[in-house]
Formats: C-alpha cells, sequence, structure tokens
C-alpha cells in the first residue's frame, strides 16, 4: 500500500506582472508489513551499472545486462542491511535534473517480461528499472522516448524475488508518467497532478474517481464565517477508507485544493497570509515561502491520503488447533500481528532539487540537498554515502525545545 501525490505553488508570489514560475513537489507514503530495513543513498554520476553483487551468487545476478553509466547522480531509498537483496535496488528518488521515481505495489496483474534464457543486451530488470531512469534522464519525455528500446524483465508471479511494482516518473515541469506492466505488456499513461497508488490499474482509477464529479473543496463558509456547519460540506462523500481506490480519489480531490488559490500566490504566500513590514519584506520574519509551504503541505496531503499509522491495520493469522481435547471442542487459537503500515514519507522538491524524509517513528522531516552535493566527486556503491531511514540508529527523533523557551515580557 502506497500513495503519491504532487502538488505546486507559484515560486515568486505577488509580482508584478504575474512570474508563471511555479514550484512542484511531489510526496509518497511507503506502506508495507513487517521490517524492512531502508537507508537513502547518495548515488553518483560516474556510478556503473549494473552493481557488482556484495554477496557472489545473489539471485539476481545477470537480470541486468544492459551496461550504462550514470549522467545523473541521485539520491534514493533502498533496502540495506540484513533486508531480502544485497544490492541497493531503489524504490524511491531524485536526480539532480529534478526528476524522480516512485515504485508502488501492484497486485495482482503485475507481470514483467520473463527472464530470457538466452539473455538480451538490453534486459534491466524491473529491480534496476528506477535507477537506470534517475540515472539517465532529466525529463519524462527523455525517458519516454528511450524506454521503448529496453526490455524490463523480472520473474513471473509465484516464483523467488517476485515483487510487483508499478512506477510513477515526475520532471522538473511537473509533467508524470505512470508505468505498468500487465501480461507482461508495459502500459504507459501520462498525467500532471502525479496521483498513483495501488491496485485496480491505473486505468481503472481514473474511470473510478470520475464517479465524485460531485465534491468539492469550496464550502459556504469556515468555522468563523458560517452558520451551522459548513466546514468541508462540498466533500461529503469522499472516502475515508485506507482501500486503494479510496485514496487515489482523496490525493486526487484534496490535492487540487492549493491550485485554486489565487495564481500569483497573493494574499497566501508567504504563508500563512502577508502581513505588513517596514520596509516591506517578501518573507515577513517567521512565516513561510513558497518552497516551505509547498513542502509541508505535500507532506500533510500524503499523510491524510495514506491513512496508515503504526498498528491501525492489523491481520488475524491462525495458529495450529491446540493439542488437547477433541476437534469439535476446541477451537482454533489466533494471534493478531501488525500488518501495513506507513514506513516513511519522501518529499521531492523538483524545483529547488531537494529530497526530504521522515521515517515512522520520528517526527523529524530531514532534509539532502542535491545542490550541495558534487556527484561527480561523491563515492561510487559500494562506497556511496547513506543514512539509515528505517530503524534509524541513534538519529534524534525529536527536538527538545526547552532550553529555546523565553520569559514573557510586560
Amino acid at each position: 500500500m502506497c500513495t503519491n501525490l504532487m502538488i505546486s505553488v507559484p515560486s515568486n508570489p505577488g509580482q508584478v506582472p504575474p512570474d508563471p514560475t511555479k514550484t512542484f513537489v511531489s510526496a509518497r507514503a511507503m506502506e508495507m508489513p513487517g521490517i524492512i530495513e531502508q537507508s537513502v543513498y547518495v548515488m553518483p554520476s560516474k556510478q556503473s551499472w549494473p552493481l557488482t553483487p556484495a554477496t557472489p551468487g545473489a539471485g539476481v545476478q545477470g537480470w541486468t545486462t544492459l551496461n550504462w553509466t550514470n549522467p545523473y547522480g541521485f539520491v534514493g531509498i533502498a533496502p540495506s542491511g540484513s533486508s531480502w537483496q544485497s544490492l541497493p535496488t531503489f524504490n524511491d528518488g531524485i536526480n539532480s535534473a529534478g526528476l524522480s521515481v516512485g515504485a508502488l505495489w501492484l497486485a495482482p496483474g503485475t507481470e514483467y517480461a520473463p527472464i530470457p534464457s538466452k539473455p538480451q543486451n538490453n534486459q534491466v530488470s524491473f529491480l534496476d528499472f528506477p535507477a537506470w531512469i534517475l540515472g539517465n534522464f532529466a525529463s519524462v519525455n527523455d525517458f519516454l522516448t528511450t524506454f521503448p528500446k529496453i526490455l524490463v524483465v523480472g520473474p513471473q508471479p509465484g516464483q523467488h524475488f517476485y515483487v510487483p511494482l508499478h512506477y510513477i516518473v515526475t520532471d522538473s515541469t511537473g509533467q508524470s508518467a505512470v508505468i505498468e506492466f500487465i501480461n507482461g505488456t508495459p502500459n504507459v499513461y501520462t498525467c500532471t497532478n502525479g496521483v498513483m497508488t495501488n491496485w485496480p490499474t491505473y486505468d481503472w482509477q481514473l474511470t473510478n474517481v470520475k464517479n465524485y464529479f460531485n465534491l468539492t473543496l469550496v464550502g459556504s463558509g469556515t468555522s468563523t464565517t458560517g452558520a451551522g456547519n459548513p466546514v468541508g460540506g462540498g466533500l461529503v462523500g469522499l472516502p475515508g477508507d485506507s482501500l486503494s481506490a479510496s485514496r487515489f480519489v482523496r490525493a486526487t480531490i484534496l490535492s487540487q485544493g492549493i491550485s485554486q488559490l489565487p495564481p500569483d500566490g497573493t494574499g497566501w504566500l508567504p504563508a500563512p497570509g502577508i502581513f505588513s513590514t517596514t520596509p516591506p519584506q517578501k518573507n515577513p520574519p517567521g512565516f513561510a515561502g513558497s518552497e516551505q509551504t509547498a513542502v509541508m503541505v505535500a507532506l500533510q496531503l500524503t499523510q491524510i491520503c495514506m491513512g496508515t499509522p503504526y498498528g491501525m491495520l492489523l491481520e488475524n493469522v491462525e495458529n495450529s488447533p491446540a493439542t488437547t481435547g477433541t476437534p469439535a471442542t476446541t477451537p482454533p487459537s489466533y494471534t493478531t500481528t501488525y500488518g501495513d503500515y506507513t514506513m516513511w514519507t519522501s518529499v521531492r522538491d523538483h524545483t529547488n532539487r531537494k529530497y526530504y524524509f521522515m521515517s515512522a517513528f520520528s517526527g523529524i522531516l530531514t532534509m539532502i540537498d542535491l545542490n550541495s552535493l558534487n556527484f561527480a566527486t561523491t563515492p561510487a556503491y559500494p562506497g556511496a554515502a547513506s543514512i539509515a531511514v528505517l530503524p534509524q540508529g541513534n538519529a534524534p527523533w525529536s527536538v527538545d525545545a526547552t532550553k529555546m523557551l523565553k520569559p514573557a515580557t510586560a
């Protein structure tokens, strides 16, 4: 279970004439059951692929036969440590050109091209597919031009290492492409809102969301201006459960709100509103500008749409019946285990080239500024720099502001 969405805000509000430049920010939640050790890696522009397994004889060795060296460096999240795969296989990231990739779960139905008995020189494993995109392309259009030239391969349903994934690619212009592999055939869709969840397939989700044409974010008043309960009245009927189709509808509807505000940002940027100062300042002290507003709103929207904090979704697992008593009178015993939960959330600032992430057990939003990294000199894998996301080790999970308290003044 995962949710991806995108928003945009004016980069330079209040300009005369209005500045059409937009800040594009996308975000996603990574939701799975159990424990998967994961880290953020910095991959250089000179990295050669495919990677050499740290453990000889790895089960996926030889699936990717295409060889390439990254034109673009990137930052992304991949399983690490003692996880099931010995190599970092990226499920999220953004590159130095502002192009991002997210890999989300899509089952049933996902079926990659089978791994040929006689390897072809254009094979890319579904596990290396995100890294191939992040390392080679600056725009969605460039990716879509080259994509038909490769063969994305993987194990078939039921085989070892099979993981059903679909992918969303977003660039700095706000363009997105969704790629799904159904019955061995790649299906490609383009969009501009960056919304993607899980099963059913993307075309079904687009049809289903049209059933909610009556929903609107515009109400008859606010909690202080309207009588009765006008707040959110236009959203009566918005699905609130955790099913993929419901999350797709929520993400589609709610992410439209910020685009309905004044397009030049006047009156709402810098957030939470423009207050006069002497002399006038673009961002009054303590207020959020375009970048901060876009990042935080994208994060909040993703958290609203995902709806799966730790321990909220559970699974009942039936154990073996007790050995005493007769089968007719001995009920089976049950144990409750945790189900899906949001392991981490990432925010990708396509305009300012920054990557944010926050784990399930930390309220601190951590940022990596790609502009401050020299991808030409960054160490290559296996010496690539990394930061643990889950578990996060000894990293702080809160900020102690006790010493920052100031006494009230008369």
